[in-house]
């Protein structure tokens, strides 16, 4: 017997509740999230609907998500009701498929621009585990490796992994660097995680918080930041739901990679610092 995911009943009830308008939609993969059932597409214009930007999509077939790679070029089917929508038959196109992507409006997330490979890093001011104040801009001449995260998270593979994945990358880095870089974990939950938090939290994993710095900021700037590497976070039922990415900075303040989900490992990002330094 074929047993039905949750979330593919949940879509068959609305359906039979809600007539569907659906659009064909063509577009590019720019990430993926820590839930299965979402992947964010830089999707062209949908006439009618909605303008050419970058969005999260749900959709029941995880088969299909986990057949792809960030860079794929997709057509699928996007199902919408007055409640819910969703996306189906998601297929691949061939790499030279012409989409009018780069000509449109930068990619954005909740209307801010999404930050990508090259761009500047946003110099924004941060509180450390020290009650500190942190100006992003003050990192330069470093390479920076920075992920966000939130505390009370409960989910082994989401920010735990993250600051674990954080903690195997930190000796390495050190030994094999020195001072020249930095790790940088941000919290997009202010309210919770204050400096006292931070710092205890901070001890779980190392003994160098000058080196592996813990911090978080006023919740507008948090709220921004994030957003522009392609966060997504929003409280529910006394958690926050959220996607993960990780960022690598370079001496420059450009940013040179951006791993999106819980994919990456340390010995990919340690292979990528050196090629900055070596």
């Amino acid at each position: 017997m074929v047993r039905s995911s949750p979330f593919l009943l949940l879509l068959l009830l609305w359906t039979g509740c809600h007539p569907s308008r659906t659009y064909e939609v063509r577009g590019r993969v720019v990430g993926f999230s820590d839930d299965p059932h979402t992947l964010f597409i830089q999707h062209e214009a949908i006439p009618g609907y909605m303008p050419a930007m970058t969005m999260p999509f749900r959709t029941p077939d995880t088969a299909a998500v986990a057949q792809l790679s960030p860079g794929d070029l997709v057509q699928f089917t996007f199902h919408v009701t007055r409640d819910s929508s969703w996306i189906t038959d998601i297929r691949r196109l061939p790499p030279d498929a012409q989409l009018a992507l780069d000509a449109g409006p930068r990619p954005t997330l909740h209307g801010l621009p999404l930050l990508q490979e090259g761009d500047q890093l946003p110099n924004v001011t941060l509180l450390t585990q020290d009650s500190l104040l942190l100006h992003t801009a003050e990192l330069r001449g470093r390479v920076v490796v920075l992920t966000f995260i939130y505390t009370r998270c409960p989910v082994p593979d989401f920010c735990p992994l993250m600051s674990r994945h954080f903690q195997q990358l930190q000796q390495p880095l050190k030994a094999r660097f020195g001072d020249r870089t930095r790790l940088l974990t941000i919290s997009f939950d202010p309210a919770y995680d204050t400096p006292t938090v931070l710092r205890r939290y901070a001890r779980q994993y190392t003994d160098d918080t000058h080196h592996w710095i813990f911090a978080t900021g006023d919740s507008t700037t948090i709220y921004q930041l994030a957003t522009q590497f392609g966060v997504h976070y929003e409280a529910a039922s006394g958690e926050i739901i959220h996607n993960l990415t990780t960022a690598l900075v370079g001496p420059d303040g450009r940013i040179a990679r951006i791993w999106r989900g819980n994919r990456w490992q340390p010995e990919e990002v340690l292979h990528a610092v050196a090629r900055l330094l070596e």
